[in-house]
């Protein structure tokens, strides 16, 4: 067997090797599961062990078929009485493997893993079949507890080096966005975000164009954000970074937000969720969002229904400002015809609300 300290070291995981697809044999069990290999006259190919055959237990030093021994013999010799020579284990690996294991928070399973190898129990060329030994463990499933979610959810398991992989660029999209440490990097949090799936992009993504699109913007944004989804400045990180909400949903949100907020800036008027929202998935900019409603707030009285005239809901005063509601566009145009006639003429409409100098002021705008 090869030796511990050239076989598994920290740089062969850094490389990300790769798990073996798919350890069982022509029986469908695994290499680790109990009793593996102890059926009598069996013996099972894997890559897992060394020389692709895993020596059964024989019982009084037995000899098995390949000449050498698993039982009967001395434990650092390998040597028994079934005269076969056995496996004799590297003492420094032990070493080795407790400052792999540590690289990985496992310290604690660094006797257990020890002890698979020290047995001859698994194949010591192939580090991630060291740590496939362990994966039953108590304490590697708590290490990379994502796994099993992501399982559950029908995603692939990760490889330790993955998973670490993905943990570590995680907290360098924090670190790069200038975000303070503590903030959303934790153990919880980043289980989160491998449960979910969710790219180191796409976390880069929800930051930029969510969370600091919305906690740097002005305080109205802020406050629409309470307003429409119920989501506060001290949870505007985890509503954000949240895995189980959709990226695109996210960003349109954040958007709608600060639409909104240029709407009553602009034109004085509080959006409805679904009106900002529509507008965002329009592609309307904050700047274009700003003029819009500025030409809104020029209508005057011309958004308030009078008398005989058809009613024009929120949305269609603001479609028509934007440009896709030409109906509601008609139906203004009509209003601002009929009002200055109604002045013109000395009507009722006239004698109820006044004529202001030069110009039909409150009725229709500005309209001269």
């Amino acid at each position: 067997m090869s030796d511990m300290s050239f076989a598994f070291n920290a740089a062969d995981f850094n490389a990300g090797v790769d798990i073996p697809q798919d350890l069982r044999d022509s029986q469908g069990r695994y290499p680790m599961d109990p009793g593996y290999g102890t059926t009598p006259d069996t013996e099972v190919s894997s890559p897992v062990y060394a020389g692709g055959t895993l020596n059964r237990p024989t019982a009084g030093g037995e000899a098995p078929v390949d000449g050498t021994t698993t039982g009967g013999g001395n434990g650092d010799t390998g040597t028994g009485t079934g005269g076969g020579t056995g496996f004799s284990p590297n003492r420094d690996a032990r070493n080795t493997i407790k400052a792999v294991l540590a690289s990985y928070g496992l310290d604690a399973l660094s006797e257990a893993l020890w002890n698979n190898y020290s047995s001859g129990f698994v194949d010591v060329t192939n580090p991630q079949a060291l740590l496939y030994s362990i994966k039953n463990e108590p304490a590697y499933k708590e290490r990379f507890k994502a796994n099993d979610a992501r399982v559950k959810a029908g995603l692939p398991e990760l490889s330790p080096a993955e998973y670490i992989g993905l943990e570590d660029q995680y907290k360098q999209v924090v670190r790069s966005n200038g975000l303070p440490q503590g903030f959303y990097d934790t153990t919880d949090d980043i289980t989160k975000l491998i449960s979910g799936d969710v790219s180191p992009s796409e976390f880069q993504s929800r930051i930029t164009n969510g969370y600091n699109a919305v906690a740097n913007a002005d305080p109205e944004v802020r406050r629409q954000m309470q307003d429409l989804y119920g989501v506060s400045e001290g949870h505007l990180a985890a509503y954000f970074l949240d895995p189980t909400r959709g990226e695109p949903l996210l960003q349109q949100q954040a958007q709608a937000a600060k639409i909104a907020a240029r709407g009553l800036e602009s034109g004085g008027m509080q959006l409805s969720k679904a009106t900002a929202e529509d507008l965002a998935a329009r592609g309307i900019t904050e700047g274009q969002a700003q003029q819009g409603f500025g030409n809104i707030g020029q209508l005057g009285e011309l958004t308030t229904q009078m008398a005989g005239e058809t009613g024009l809901t929120q949305g269609q005063i603001v479609g028509q400002a934007f440009g896709y509601d030409t109906q509601a566009a008609l139906e203004l145009a009509k209003r601002a015809r009929r009002r200055v006639g109604e002045f013109a003429g000395g009507g009722e409409f006239a004698r109820t609300q006044g004529q202001t100098s030069g110009a039909i002021q409150t009725a229709v705008g500005t309209a001269q």
